[in-house]
């Protein structure tokens, strides 16, 4: 029997309604922490990535952790990208607005009301750190204009690029935009921007830079005496259903926390999580890869068993395979599917005919692959995937094909 080795990977498309856009969230039902459904784009032809970050309204590191290994500055129109659309909520009072600084997200949670927004937002470099703690806006501000601080002006000349003025009026060329939210913390801001390519980078002098759309977006609808809260979380749990996941992105650069320092971190913050839930099932094996990974994606890596008995949480020896469920956006119909955790991909397999058909992958098993339809391989979750490829008999109707451990494919014909 005559045989192709074809490599697989993604290739789907997101409707452009996807844009108008992932900012308004259903808070979670009561004991559940995470929002949002992870999401697949495949990039216009020399799209780059910032390109990419101001067409979805993305943050810029956000999409680098998701899709590590990506080429910026020239993506693949053949490859999709995740967009990590699905999130945690940060520890603590559900309220007010809180900043995460690690994740470069800033979660607003709308006064009697079931709803949450989330926007990526630029924070302050490591030399220009944004303060943690809690603060009220004090005042809003439309058009406002600049008055930057000395050790700006300074700065600015010492870095080649001319002398500030001392004011800067509202304007093109104003770098806070159109919007300011400030706050009882002197000469920290909520604000927008000028130009949009530092959204979701360490950029700022310490305040929190908005797309101009979502500052004003979010200025519509906060009161002045609304509480602002910065915080420094790099790992966050959260239960969906009875599912525990864990979110991880990289820490501060100041903080200088190793892997191992941070996989040490995750350890101590889930057996504090998992106090009220003594009889949890937890696989260590997959918090500490996802302590390595830092990709910002919400991932499983335990079930949730409440009880009443005083013991530690039940170690998962093997890494058994799970789900998360995600949208993928077509412009003909939206599918669910599972999301492969490692590595967080979908694979779509698009064969020409009349009616649609899928099945579920399951490494190292044969399946029937129809030979009519779109196939829809939804990869499963395993800890440690080998590379492979994948081998389908040709022009053989219905032939069973070996998927063997799961890794980044491509079909290529």
């Amino acid at each position: 029997m005559k045989f192709k080795r074809i490599l697989l990977s993604v290739s789907l498309l997101i409707s452009s309604a996807y844009a108008q856009k992932h900012v308004e969230y259903i808070q979670p039902a009561k004991g559940d922490d995470v929002i949002g459904e992870i999401m697949y784009v495949t990039p216009k032809r020399h799209e780059s990535l910032v390109d990419l970050t101001i067409r979805y309204e993305m943050g810029y590191e956000e999409l680098k952790w998701a899709n590590p290994g990506i080429n910026a500055w020239m993506l693949s129109d053949t490859a999709p990208l995740v967009l990590p659309t699905q999130f945690i909520l940060p520890a603590g009072k559900r309220s007010g607005i809180v900043s995460n600084i690690p994740e470069m997200r800033t979660y607003y949670f709308l006064k009697d009301s079931d709803k949450v927004y989330v926007y990526p937002v630029g924070v302050g470099r490591m030399d220009w750190k944004t303060p943690l703690g809690s603060w009220a806006i004090t005042r809003k501000q439309e058009n406002p204009a600049w008055y930057p601080p000395e050790s700006i002006r300074k700065e600015h000349v010492e870095m080649g690029r001319g002398v500030l003025p001392k004011v800067v009026p509202a304007g093109p060329d104003n770098p806070l935009g159109t919007r300011v939210l400030r706050l009882a913390l002197p000469s920290y801001l909520l604000h927008g921007t000028n130009e949009q390519t530092g959204i979701g980078m360490r950029v700022t002098h310490g305040c929190m830079r908005f797309y101009p759309q979502h500052i004003e977006h979010i200025y519509e609808m906060v009161p002045t005496n609304t509480m602002v809260t910065f915080l420094n979380e790099p790992v966050k749990y959260g239960f969906l259903g009875n599912d525990l996941l864990i979110e991880v992105h990289p820490p501060l650069e100041e903080d200088e926390l190793s892997t191992a320092e941070l996989q040490n971190n995750a350890l101590a913050l889930l057996e504090k999580y998992l106090e009220p839930y003594p009889e949890s099932s937890v696989n260590y094996d997959m918090v500490k890869l996802a302590a390595q990974q830092q990709s910002g994606i919400p991932v499983i890596v335990g079930q949730k068993v409440a009880s009443s008995r005083s013991q530690a949480p039940q170690v998962s020896q093997q890494a058994d395979h799970q789900s998360l469920p995600v949208l993928i956006s077509t412009e003909a119909e939206t599918h669910s599917a599972p999301i492969y955790q490692e590595k967080v991909e979908q694979i779509i397999h698009q064969v020409p005919a009349k009616e649609a058909a899928s099945i579920t992958l399951q490494p190292k098993v044969n399946q029937k692959v129809p030979t009519n339809g779109e196939l829809i391989i939804q990869q499963e979750i395993r800890l440690t995937p080998d590379p492979a490829t994948i081998i389908v008999p040709e022009s053989v109707p219905d032939e069973e094909v070996l998927f063997p451990e799961p890794s980044s494919y491509r079909f290529n014909y």
